[in-house]
């Protein structure tokens, strides 16, 4: 009896003692948020709230999960355990530079292969999120870098695709590319030909803008051999005046970069009574777009992600309790699926 005593002791004594230990480790590291706090113009349904405090990791130092709590605050070249390393998908990309590489080579094989309207969807923030996990600003901020640095890998950094011509939503957003790309880009010779899609304004909101002007007016078709559209999720009109630049005519290729398509394919997102104009686009022109790079994670119990690289499958990929993405796809095919009928067979 005093030796089951001495031993019920001394296990209490190591179970006190381990909980210290965890108890004094350091907390996670706290990033700085983006300056910048413009008021986007974002559907209710994604609108993230404005009295969130979301951390901004540096964009080039997000790694994916890993074993350091998910969610990216691992800084590249942290080292994990040698089990998970096993696991981990390869052909998954688990830095926003794996995921740029792959989106820019998809593309450029998609054009080879005369691919016209090109769809290029990753979440902004953090490969193993999902869109709105950021306020708005953050996520503008995020897309952004990510566009120009897209720009400069699919011109071979300038030595290629001259004609290529970047859209963004509006002027301000144009600007602020240019001077992106010479803070992050100094070196490149890449000449970027920037250009915008809409010039927001209440009356444009709400379809009866006189000021409005022709996106006709912003390109060159004579010289542009390429269209690069940036995030236009933010207002329909962007989407729109994409789609009135299709209708120009002029045969040219336009890859859209995370402009949240799948909203427009989501049946009743918006009421074709209420929005005649964007059922009319959500029918006729978002299913010509061919997803060349895509990723869309889902959340829950049994978190997972849906992953293409053109020109490869559709494929279905579960995520550990560090939100990475382990192993091979559970699921490949070769037609797009709807994120519902993902959602109920795999993760529900």
């Amino acid at each position: 009896l005093d030796s089951i005593r001495l031993d019920s002791t001394r296990l209490a004594s190591a179970v006190q003692g381990s909980a210290g230990q965890r108890s004094a480790l350091p907390p996670s590291p706290a990033f700085p948020l983006s300056d910048r706090r413009r008021e986007m113009v974002r559907p209710a349904k994604l609108r993230a709230s404005t009295n969130a405090v979301t951390p901004a990791t540096p964009i080039h130092r997000r790694v994916v999960g890993g074993g350091c709590g998910g969610l990216g605050r691992c800084q590249s070249g942290a080292s994990t355990s040698g089990r998970r390393n096993s696991t981990k998908s390869k052909a998954f990309p688990r830095t926003y530079d794996q995921a740029l590489s792959q989106a820019a080579k998809a593309s450029k094989d998609a054009l080879a292969d005369g691919v016209s309207l090109q769809e290029i969807e990753f979440p902004p923030l953090d490969l193993s999120s999902v869109c709105g996990d950021g306020e708005g600003s953050v996520e503008a901020d995020a897309n952004l870098k990510h566009v120009v640095d897209l720009t400069v890998l699919l011109t071979d950094n300038g030595r290629a695709n001259q004609g290529l011509r970047l859209l963004l939503p509006d002027e301000d957003e144009m600007r602020r590319a240019l001077a992106v790309k010479e803070a992050e880009h100094p070196r490149s010779p890449l000449d970027l030909r920037a250009s915008f899609l809409t010039t927001p304004s209440i009356f444009g909101d709400i379809g009866l803008d006189p000021f409005k002007r022709p996106v006709a007016d912003r390109v060159t078709p004579s010289e542009d051999a390429l269209y690069l559209i940036g995030y236009p999720s933010y207002n329909v009109n962007e989407m729109l005046a994409v789609q009135e630049l299709f209708g120009l005519g002029h045969g040219k290729p336009i890859v859209i970069i995370n402009g949240e398509l799948d909203r427009f394919r989501s049946a009743g997102y918006y009421p074709s009574l209420f929005y005649p104009k964007i059922a009319e686009m959500s029918r006729d022109f978002i299913p010509d777009f061919e997803a060349v790079f895509y990723i869309h994670n889902f959340k829950g119990r049994r978190p997972g992600a849906l992953y293409r690289r053109y020109p490869g499958e559709w494929q279905v990929y579960r995520r550990d309790r560090d939100n990475e993405v382990v192993g091979k796809p559970i699921h490949t095919q070769k037609e797009r699926p709807s994120l519902k009928e993902i959602a109920l067979e795999f993760f529900a």
